[in-house]
């Protein structure tokens, strides 16, 4: 009577998994065809099917059956003889099978399985996956759901990198990648390169297998799984339950390992089942906000080099691509933007919201127009309500309305609430962290409090030159020269084409260091002649610290304030 290996059931092998007591206990993942068929790709029973087919229209259906025949493989299941069909179907142009490949590859995407398969990989000790497969899916997920960078094996010359305890997630695709000439000939997947051998006996030495959707018709790494001695925990293989059980290497193979046949009903429904296990919860809103956070950086990165010095090439290139851009609301402000005459601006802004009425974005960019430009206050704040009408949950527009409460209508109460609906709204934005640890410093005074959300607004956005000019003046009022100076410094080591950024730069550095006070002088004086202005900006408690501090020009400290941030005639420098 021959001996049949143990069932177990998903709900033990996942309570296993996630709750084993041993600190060394560590799992990989090994992954066929079937794993990637949820997410659109044929498995390898369908392909073989598909070339069967092919193979009928290409010779005679006698032909073919009589191959079949000769070959012993007449009435036996097909996908056993994967890497046979797969060469006489492409024998008469081997290039046209990878091509085949790389097209039935080509714009599929990981199903949700593996989001938490990658989540697994880059939070746990449990972070590599051997994989027959030629598909990017896992790689993909890795950077679609996770921060982190794994070490993709895609070719047996890789193989030197792997290490025995990998301290990052491992793809190990030891039929290669589809882009390196996939191993799918019988003569290339009848053994395994002597780089994987040594590198797969080391990992199983350490890691436990579960293995999903993998069929075990390959030499390479079947036959190496039959030849190993013993694998750390023994194997756990888990197979499709409405196929049936294995075959009988399969199921010898679990015996000699004293593994487990595990039933399950798709790799993404055990994956789910595996998600629940971990609390990890869904991931909608996350993808959502990552993709949100990548177009506004995409976006700012625009912006930039719009609002920068350029080469007339460049200039002409950001142009005729705007005018090729799908007309929308950004199309509109990237417009106005470039336009230099006021008027001109004012009139784009007022036909876009003509074109895009409901626009909040649109609303809201003309308000900040009206606000710090036209300085039509009352109108500004109409756009600014109609804005947050048009959506109440736009952090953007949320903590900007805080600004123009706090430096034009002096509602303090008013703006904080604002301020901390913004944060709500979105908990990560720098820009609104900042912009609360100002009102908190110069309003609140409560520099301990004002201090934690300057720190977090670097932290969110350590490459923010804005971010790190306030933080500098938080310093210096403070009287703290050192700590202001690194910031400025710091600041300054960007390329800053932020003229109103520039301009408080350089009035701290006049207002607080002697070494700065001649060229701090003419660098101020050029960029106000030159329209650099910080509307609204407190200054003034740099000029009481500079007092303390025995400066030998307060009085032009307070024309330049003036100027910067009350928008002032230059000419009073000269009273």
């Amino acid at each position: 009577m021959n001996q049949e290996p143990n069932i177990l059931r998903p709900k033990t092998l996942l309570e296993h998994f996630t709750s084993n007591k041993r600190e060394d206990k560590k799992f990989c993942f090994i992954l066929g065809a079937g794993a990637s068929k949820q997410s659109g790709i044929p498995t390898g029973k369908e392909l073989v099917k598909t070339w069967i087919d092919d193979l009928k229209k290409l010779f005679s259906e006698e032909e073919i059956n009589t191959w079949l025949k000769e070959r012993g493989f007449a009435g036996k299941d097909l996908a056993e003889f994967y890497p046979q069909i797969y060469e006489k179907r492409f024998d008469i142009d081997p290039q046209e099978g990878y091509y085949y490949l790389e097209k039935i590859m080509e714009g599929k995407e990981p199903s949700c399985g593996y989001s938490v398969l990658v989540q697994v990989l880059a939070n746990t000790q449990n972070n590599v996956v051997v994989t027959t497969n030629f598909d990017s899916l896992t790689e993909d997920a890795m950077f679609m759901y996770t921060n982190k960078k794994p070490l993709v094996c895609g070719h047996e010359a890789l193989t030197a990198f792997i290490k025995p305890v990998m301290t990052r997630p491992l793809i190990a695709k030891i039929h290669r990648d589809v882009l390196f000439a996939p191993k799918n000939q019988s003569k290339d997947t009848a053994g395994l390169d002597d780089g994987w051998k040594k590198s797969l006996t080391n990992i199983f030495k350490f890691y436990t297998p579960i293995v999903i959707g993998y069929g075990g018709n390959d030499g390479s790494l079947m036959g190496f799984l039959e030849q190993l001695e013993s694998i750390e925990g023994g194997i756990f293989w888990c197979y499709r339950e409405s196929d049936g059980l294995p075959n009988e290497r399969i199921k010898k193979l679990v015996i000699k390992h004293k593994g487990y046949l595990v039933p399950i009903e798709g790799f993404d429904e055990m994956m789910l089942q595996l998600n629940n296990k971990l609390n990890y919860g869904l991931l909608d809103e996350k993808i959502k906000k990552i993709a949100e956070q990548r177009a506004e950086k995409y976006k700012s990165q625009i912006e930039n080099i719009q609002r920068r010095e350029k080469s007339q090439e460049t200039t002409v290139a950001l142009e005729d691509t705007i005018k090729k851009q799908p007309r929308g609301w950004w199309t509109i402000e990237l417009l106005a933007r470039a336009e230099k005459d006021i008027e001109k601006k004012g009139k784009i802004y007022e036909s876009g919201i003509m074109e895009f009425p409901k626009s909040a974005e649109l609303y809201g960019s003309y308000a900040n127009f009206l606000y710090s430009v036209r300085k039509e206050y009352d109108k500004a704040e109409g756009y600014y309500k109609k804005a947050l009408e048009l959506d109440p949950n736009n952090a953007t527009n949320t903590g900007n309305y805080a600004n123009f409460l706090r430096n034009v209508r002096k509602e303090y109460d008013k703006a904080e609430e604002y301020y901390k609906k913004a944060l709500e709204l979105d908990p990560n934005n720098a820009t609104n962290t900042g912009n609360y640890a100002n009102f908190l410093r110069n309003v609140r005074k409560e520099y301990d409090r004002a201090e934690d959300y300057y720190k977090k607004a670097l932290e969110l956005d350590p490459n923010n030159a804005n971010q790190m000019g306030n933080y500098a003046q938080f310093f210096l009022i403070k009287g703290d020269k050192e700590k202001g100076k690194e910031y400025i410094n710091k600041a300054f080591t960007f390329n800053i084409d932020n003229k109103s950024l520039l301009v408080e730069l350089w009035f701290y550095r006049y207002a607080h260091f002697p070494e700065w006070y001649e060229e701090g002088y003419k660098r101020l004086l050029e960029l106000v002649k030159n329209g650099a202005r910080s509307i609204g900006w407190n200054l003034k408690p740099n000029i009481e610290q500079a007092k303390k501090d025995g400066h030998p020009h307060i009085d032009l400290l307070y024309k330049f304030d003036k100027i910067i941030t009350e928008d002032a005639p230059i000419d009073i420098l000269d009273k």
